[in-house]
């Protein structure tokens, strides 16, 4: 079995954002320490990846739902080998 349909697998979810949010959301995120790295994939067109940790999926969910209403984050795909950070 890969590690893309490993139940204990990290999750990424995509989203382009504007650069100015960039940084509010990387320190909104870094302050739920062991849940999720957020990194960026892709700096020209403000593509960021958010990993999510195995159990937290749901949490985040409904964090990135909050974050969604403060600030624009549209969701994209992106396609990786492998979801890792």
């Amino acid at each position: 079995m890969d590690s893309s349909s490993r139940k204990d697998a990290m999750i990424c979810r995509y989203f382009k954002v504007a650069h100015h949010d960039m940084v509010f959301l990387k320190f909104i995120l870094e302050a739920y320490e062991g849940m999720n790295v957020m990194s960026t994939v892709d700096n020209r067109e403000g593509i960021i990846r958010i990993a999510i940790m195995p159990g937290f999926v749901e949490d985040m969910d409904a964090l990135l739902a909050a974050l969604g209403k403060q600030t624009v984050m549209e969701p994209v795909e992106w396609h990786e080998d492998a979801c890792s950070y």
